[in-house]
């Protein structure tokens, strides 16, 4: 995962002013609050509030308000003006600037003294952003959740039931046998020969799609996507994608050898796979395009060279939604909860994740974000296309993100619930807006 990114803050208010220091500000767990509770926080008088998912941040013009939360930290003789969003995940692992105060999404609060400002935002105006008042950097989709239930489509829930978690794991295990940093060669190669191999095997028509990128060395060299495409049954014209890249790294962006990248991002890359087993066989009426991207710890080149190709034929208008599974298998506990990102035009499509773990896989807490940064996403968005991000939502305290120690082995006992929480949810999703039917076979009930 990199860090490039698009960023809409919602709702976008006044910038913070610079105010006389001597307020304070509190983060407060709201991971088990209602939402009335949640919406009482926002009533802060003369302060402001940020809320990041499981974390509310507080800045009180007046100290001493009572609060039924608890509280994870309090802040004295808080400046505003020395407060950024830091975007998480940026690739070149630069030294941490300031002082961590919250988290939600994949962004951080962070305190930093003025006279270092300027130099983080110009190093990289990505990552670092002003800090808006009243804003949700990201949300529990259960304060959302409509009392009223939706009932399981059975056809749905035929593509849910395929999806086979011990299958995906083998295959992220096969993909972390080879290195792939998309600046290495041979490996790469055949980690790209098989993507190619298994698309085949599912009847999927296979295209390799090469695009040029820039060598450590300098010049350039080609690299491929994998795309493996099914016509739909009655609505060809109009397509899904599925996608996630391939290609690994470790602490050193031009290492071309111990990069297993089991986590980032064979657990993706073999989500697209496993994700085509499970709907294929209902034959989906819109089509479906699969694709593993190279180049994405590069700057997103691969997922961006597939936009561009859509381009001149007029094909982004036929791309009717597109997920983007990047880091989906790690949970640091029994409690699984995964991050779906995209912008403010597409949170009714995101809210559909949300209610499809909840009919679907109950287990799962999801956690939405309209600020999306950093993954193969971003060029669709960009492109103006309804994208969602798929990631679970623990991977930056992931030990081994980046690091050679990125091992099917060190991704922890819960990997396998994981994944497949997400990848259920994912193929709920997928299959409700492509069209799917129950095969004959079952539709009487009997098998």
């Amino acid at each position: 995962m990199l860090h490039f990114r698009q960023m809409t803050l919602i709702p976008v208010l006044l910038l913070l002013p610079s105010v006389a220091i001597g307020q304070s500000l509190q983060v407060l767990d709201i991971s088990q609050a209602s939402k009335a509770e949640v919406r009482s926080l926002t009533q802060t008088g003369g302060g402001w509030w940020l809320e990041m998912g499981k974390q509310m941040v507080l800045w009180e013009a007046e100290a001493g308000r009572a609060l039924s939360m608890p509280v994870l930290a309090s802040y004295a003789a808080v400046d505003p003006a020395e407060l950024l969003l830091r975007a998480r995940g940026c690739s070149d692992h630069a030294a941490e600037a300031g002082e961590l105060l919250a988290r939600g999404g994949r962004w951080e609060l962070r305190r930093v003294p003025l006279d270092q400002q300027q130099a983080l935002r110009l190093l990289d105006t990505h990552a670092w952003q002003p800090v808006p008042r009243n804003a949700q950097i990201a949300r529990q989709y259960r304060l959302d959740r409509p009392q009223v239930g939706f009932a399981a489509d059975p056809a749905v829930q035929a593509v849910v039931d395929r999806v086979d978690s011990v299958r995906w794991f083998g295959d992220l295990s096969t993909l972390a046998d080879w290195d792939r940093s998309s600046y290495g060669t041979t490996e790469l190669a055949a980690a790209r020969d098989w993507i190619a191999a298994q698309f085949s095997g599912l009847g999927l028509t296979v295209q390799l799609q090469p695009f040029s990128m820039n060598a450590p060395g300098g010049g350039t060299i080609s690299r491929d996507n994998v795309i493996g495409s099914w016509v739909g049954s009655s609505e060809p014209d109009r397509w899904l994608i599925v996608g996630a890249h391939y290609d690994s790294r470790n602490a050193s962006s031009s290492s071309t050898t111990n990069t297993p990248g089991a986590e980032d991002n064979a657990s993706g890359c073999a989500g697209v796979v496993e994700l085509a087993r499970a709907l294929l066989p209902s034959a989906p009426r819109r089509s479906l395009m699969f694709i593993c991207y190279a180049g994405e710890e590069q700057g997103l080149i691969g997922s961006q060279a597939h936009v561009q190709s859509l381009i001149p034929g007029g094909q982004l208008s036929t791309i009717d939604a597109v997920v983007i599974m990047d880091m989906i298998g790690y949970s640091a506990d029994a409690n699984l909860e995964a991050l779906y990102e995209s912008n403010a035009s597409n949170l009714g499509y995101l809210m559909q994740f949300g209610a499809a773990a909840a009919t679907y896989v109950p287990a799962l807490s999801v956690v939405t974000s309209t600020n999306p940064f950093g993954s193969d996403h971003v060029p669709y968005l960009n492109a103006g296309v309804q994208t969602v991000l798929a990631i679970e939502n623990d991977w930056d305290i992931y030990p081994h993100y980046h690091r050679s120690s990125d091992l099917p082995t060190n991704m922890g006992p819960n990997a396998l619930a994981m994944g497949s929480a997400i990848l259920k949810t994912n193929a709920a999703v997928i299959a409700e807006i492509a069209g799917v039917e129950l095969p004959a076979l079952f539709a009487d009930g009997f098998e």
